[in-house]
């Protein structure tokens, strides 16, 4: 299986981004989303990306998977991320408004399932608050998640002509502990990716974000679930993800060598090894799902 995505890496997948358009996915809230069909009888994916990051980030892997595996692909930028509107409207960014928007693209998924929902860092709480209510979810993957993150850091308490003076600082300081990769080219994208984030979002994102309750995460632990994590990721520790696998007894960890806490950006090819786990869980969803068609 492996051998079969050596080809991809973090610059794959660019031809996609061509495909992406602007949707408006509830009233007033304006996202731009990337929709790639799958082959006969394949899974969909629907991919949630992390704080103030982008779909872009899922790129190299949305391609590996559609293309070798006919997976159907469909993920999206956040309200105030990469390509979607940027309102400058406070509480347009309350995670109950986010969690809002995921539902509505989940419920306006345009192809027969089964339906696998892949989260990454805090996007993973939006992706477990959405499983607890969603009954015909059939998997999650998880990248980079912790059963807890930090909520509302201090740091965002301050004025936002301040927060975007320190932008280039905090940018810096993040992605040295989020990237394993030593890449210029990388660093340079991701750097101009985090720069281009208006700090009035980031303020009001992180002072109102909020992780799912325990409860939520309870009502995940019949769903099969792929945790994984880049054997760098200065972000989240392996305690971190333990403790959200201890929640989730039907789950499978597995780490990524040489890469940080996006390791579905720096190292596609090796997010292979153990997304082999996901094709042989998939293949038994498959036959789950045809056999009650």
């Amino acid at each position: 299986m492996a051998h079969r995505f050596e080809r991809f890496s973090w610059r794959s997948g660019q031809e996609l981004l061509k495909k992406a358009k602007i949707e408006e996915v509830r009233p007033g809230r304006k996202l731009r989303v990337l929709r790639q069909e799958p082959t006969e009888k394949m899974p969909t994916l629907l991919l949630v990306h992390g704080s103030a990051a982008s779909l872009t980030q899922y790129l190299p892997l949305a391609a590996a998977l559609n293309e070798t595996l006919g997976y159907g692909i469909v993920c999206y930028d956040w309200l105030g991320c990469g390509g979607s509107e940027k309102p400058d409207d406070w509480y347009a960014y309350a995670f109950d408004e986010l969690l809002k928007d995921l539902i509505a693209i989940w419920q306006d998924l345009r192809w027969p399932g089964p339906y696998i929902v892949v989260g990454h860092s805090f996007g993973s709480h939006l992706v477990l608050r959405l499983a607890a209510s969603s009954p015909s979810m059939t998997g999650l993957v998880l990248l980079g998640a912790a059963k807890r993150f930090p909520e509302g850091h201090p740091i965002f308490r301050l004025p936002v002509f301040l927060l975007r003076w320190l932008q280039p600082t905090l940018t810096k300081a993040f992605l040295e502990m989020a990237l394993v990769s030593k890449d210029p080219e990388l660093i340079r994208q991701e750097t101009d990716a985090c720069n281009a984030n208006p700090m009035s979002m980031c303020k009001a994102y992180y002072r109102q974000v909020r992780n799912a309750t325990d409860a939520e995460i309870a009502e995940c632990s019949k769903l099969r679930v792929l945790l994984i994590r880049g054997d760098g990721d200065g972000i989240v520790s392996a305690s971190d993800m333990e403790a959200l696998a201890q929640a989730l007894p039907k789950s499978t960890s597995a780490t990524v060598a040489n890469a940080g806490h996006v390791p579905m950006l720096e190292e596609p090819g090796r997010v292979a090894v153990p997304w082999h786990k996901l094709t042989q869980l998939t293949q038994e969803l498959i036959e789950e799902f045809v056999s009650v068609q």
